[in-house]
């Protein structure tokens, strides 16, 4: 039995927000500011929007470890802010009816990619390491 995923309602919620805006208001949220990554890429369109409607000052964001490695932490009590991401391949093998070459049976495999919400912070939630501990990291 799976597990329920706690985020399916936030992912619903803004999934409907965003379906419901119009080409105008989604060219607006996507006229400000680009939104990086901890490590300086640019994210997609619809994390951008995920993103700026959850964090309205949003500029670069990254996981808590990401920030660990860049020598921030994240404040305590501070909100995640969710975004996709994708979760890896899920490959499924099946017997294919059309036999290889050599006369056996070839067997295709599937895959899919999967985007799950994950948990990242804006660079306004984090605070500078002393140095000491950076070094010590």
């Amino acid at each position: 039995m799976r597990k329920p995923n706690p985020n399916k309602e936030k992912a619903a919620q803004l999934a409907r927000q965003i379906a419901n805006m119009t080409e105008e208001q989604k060219a607006l949220w996507l006229q400000r500011a680009p939104i990086l990554t901890a490590d300086a890429r640019p994210i997609s369109g619809k994390n951008h929007m995920l993103a700026a409607m959850q964090c309205e000052g949003a500029t670069m964001l990254g996981g808590f470890n990401q920030w660990l490695a860049a020598g921030r932490a994240v404040r305590k009590g501070e909100s995640a802010i969710y975004i996709f991401a994708p979760s890896g391949r899920r490959a499924t093998a099946e017997a294919s009816a059309a036999p290889s070459a050599d006369g056996a049976a070839a067997e295709a495999v599937a895959e899919s990619v999967r985007f799950i919400l994950v948990p990242v912070f804006d660079v306004s939630q984090t605070d500078e390491k002393p140095a000491e501990q950076v070094a010590a990291a």
